[in-house]
């Protein structure tokens, strides 16, 4: 897949090359990394981030003729990354010293990135820019590309011994695409660092390397009182690990030092945290009633309900390295399943925690590896493969959007059965086989076994 990225992807444009039946779009996704180019080279330009909303596609036959009609910049650009993430974003222009030769028209750093991403240079100078972001491209990339490899390092390498048989998990179809095709493997990277860390009780690198993925990414936030509780009993550990990674999570405000203001740093968080729901792919809808993904009343059902997990998992002692990589699995999976979007990527998080636990437990590793393929199956195959082909085949869109509609439903229950798979077999594991945990493996051994017959 990785060789398949480096041939499809074009040295001037950020689009891949077309390929039959859009079969390119198994390997290669250009909208992140458009992206994570826009994003860089807006801070390269030495603006500030804050803009409330993103900028709003408009049609690709009328993108040229609207970033090259002059026009002055907005005053704050879009950011839904956290600002640590525009380092590496920005050290894709650093790498080309001349890229500030090439010209920029004028409304391209407001522009959509889905506009910039399937966009086709129709001037030498357009042609110049776009080869300036495509080298930016390739860079993310490169760095995607040693990030996973390190990654299956530590789990291959630096996990405990017993630890290490489930590395395999990070070259699942899914997980290798959504590694090179967004940059999620860099904070999954800090969080299996840190864990490996903890397993050899090096409790200040665990404790920065968790907030420099807390830095990248927020979720890593959600183990760290799971860490604090598993060090409770060593409490001068416990201290030092709280002080590290606090200090290191502070690092977040530093772009005050350079000139920005909070504005642009509450930004990204700002936007995650009231992000519109967008129910399609979501369990709203689906195993939830769709009204509980919006408002007040959403939030407040999130809240709780996460809150409730984290409390039921902090409630009692986490003696072992294992128990605290389940309880991370159960609060993560509470929280990407509530989640009012779908994000695909997501599936790298679990990496980390789930590897080192599928070694004896079947139903565990079952759900990890189907997870894997109901996401890649998801997307990209149904998202961008399936429509392509039925396109190419003559199908209108009243014939094939019923069936692409029924597809994705269930694609998304599947998915949702899945991760309650990965739930239950964790509880089970955590605290025990319990009647009533028995009892629903009980039917899905049944229901199994008859859909087999």
């Amino acid at each position: 897949m990785i060789g398949g990225w480096w041939v499809i992807r074009q040295s001037d444009r950020l689009a891949g090359r077309e390929t039959p039946y859009g079969l390119g779009a198994l390997l290669y996704d250009e909208f992140d990394f458009s992206a994570m180019a826009l994003r860089g080279l807006n801070a390269e330009l030495g603006r500030l981030p804050g803009a409330t909303n993103p900028p709003r596609m408009v049609p690709h036959s009328a993108f040229s003729s609207s970033i090259e009609a002059p026009r002055p910049l907005k005053d704050r650009f879009f950011l839904e990354y956290p600002h640590a993430a525009l380092l590496i974003f920005r050290a894709g222009y650093w790498i080309q010293p001349d890229w500030k030769e090439a010209p920029i028209p004028p409304g391209l750093p407001d522009a959509a990135y889905h506009n910039l991403a399937v966009h086709e240079p129709e001037t030498s100078s357009q042609q110049e820019t776009w080869s300036v972001l495509a080298r930016a491209r390739d860079f993310y990339f490169l760095v995607m590309v040693v990030a996973w490899f390190s990654l299956l390092g530590v789990l291959a390498a630096v996990y405990p011994p017993e630890s290490r048989d489930g590395w395999f998990l990070l070259a699942l179809p899914a997980a290798i695409y959504f590694s090179i095709n967004r940059y999620d493997v860099l904070p999954s990277l800090c969080t299996a660092v840190s864990l490996a860390a903890l397993s050899r009780q090096k409790t200040m690198l665990a404790a920065i390397t968790l907030g420099l993925g807390t830095l990248l990414k927020v979720y890593p936030v959600l183990l760290a009182p799971l860490v604090l509780r598993f060090l409770w009993p060593k409490r001068h550990q416990a201290l030092r690990f709280g002080i590290a990674y606090t200090a290191t999570c502070l690092l977040a405000f530093s772009p005050l030092v350079f000139g920005a203001d909070l504005t642009a740093v509450l930004a990204p968080y700002r936007f995650q945290l009231f992000r519109p729901p967008e129910p399609g792919l979501t369990i709203y809808g689906c195993l939830l009633p769709i009204d509980w993904a919006d408002g007040v009343r959403g939030m407040v059902f999130r809240m709780v309900a996460l809150t409730a997990t984290l409390t039921l998992c902090l409630y009692r002692p986490i003696e072992t390295w294992d128990s605290l990589l389940r309880r991370g699995v159960i609060v993560l999976a509470v929280f990407v399943s509530l989640a009012v979007f779908y994000s695909p990527q997501w599936i790298v998080w679990f990496i980390p925690l789930l590897a080192p636990l599928i070694r004896n437990e079947a139903w565990l590793r079952l759900g990890a590896i189907g997870t894997d393929v109901v996401n890649y199956l998801t997307f990209p195959v149904w998202f961008w493969v399936l429509p392509t082909m039925a396109h190419e085949w003559g199908l209108g869109d009243s014939q094939i959007d019923p069936i692409l509609i029924q597809m994705g439903n269930l694609l998304r229950l599947v998915r949702f059965l899945l991760i309650g798979l990965i739930l239950i077999g964790t509880i089970r594991a955590e605290w025990g086989r319990t009647a009533f945990v028995e009892a629903i493996f009980a039917r899905i051994s049944r229901a199994v076994s008859a859909s087999g017959a």
